[in-house]
């Protein structure tokens, strides 16, 4: 999982951001034919403009080559295949999510007026909800608009629970030298916002049933 340093005064500011923002409603779900339930995943990433981080805190984070930061055994994620599987795991394209169905269109407008934030990429698609180990990754990388320096996979999946899988990297345009990982697995309720954290960048998803 990745660190956390300094998390709780940045936490508090953004959530205190979002507090201003209308909460989701209720949205019932709907089988598909193979009797998996569809899901909206829509995702807004977005850069941290300012940071009280010392530079030792952000070497941490920071990623020169090969590497990342690692998700705990016991949340294994669709990245991580079966034992007996050797072959890589392929990505998948799903219907990108109408404009009409986005519900964090008014965050992102927030987090681009903001001094503090900085959308760099509002994104969602339509998806059944697979089994984990079986949920293919969507990449990100054809999402975000050329030249935000994200770029990773981005998986959903259905047990016990929702998650969300994320591997991305953020490489700032005006510090190309830099690079910022973030991987991390996070259990999900439906119809809410869920922020996921990180010193340089973030990201905030919700999960709704499709209703069709």
């Amino acid at each position: 999982m990745y660190a956390r340093f300094k998390a709780p005064l940045k936490r508090t500011a953004l959530v205190a951001f979002l507090a201003a923002v209308t909460l989701l409603g209720p949205v019932s779900a709907q089988q598909t034919t193979d009797n998996l339930p569809l899901y909206d995943v829509e995702i807004v990433i977005f850069r941290h403009l300012a940071s009280d981080a010392t530079e030792e805190v952000w070497s941490y984070e920071l990623s020169r080559g090969k590497g990342g930061l690692e998700i705990p055994e016991e949340d294994a994620t669709p990245f991580d295949p079966p034992a007996s599987a050797s072959v890589e795991r392929a990505m998948q394209t799903f219907p990108p999510l109408a404009a009409g169905r986005m519900k964090l269109s008014a965050i992102e407008d927030s987090l681009r007026r903001s001094r503090n934030y900085r959308p760099l990429a509002h994104f969602g698609w339509t998806q059944p909800g697979y089994a984990r180990h079986t949920a293919p990754s969507i990449s990100v990388d054809e999402l975000v608009p050329p030249g935000s320096g994200v770029t990773g996979q981005i998986a959903l999946s259905r047990g016990r629970y929702l998650h969300l899988t994320l591997d991305l990297t953020f490489a700032p345009p005006d510090s190309p030298d830099e690079r910022y990982v973030l991987r991390h697995s996070r259990r999900m309720r439906s119809n809410e916002r869920h922020y996921i954290d990180h010193p340089k960048f973030g990201v905030i998803a919700v999960i709704t049933p499709n209703s069709g």
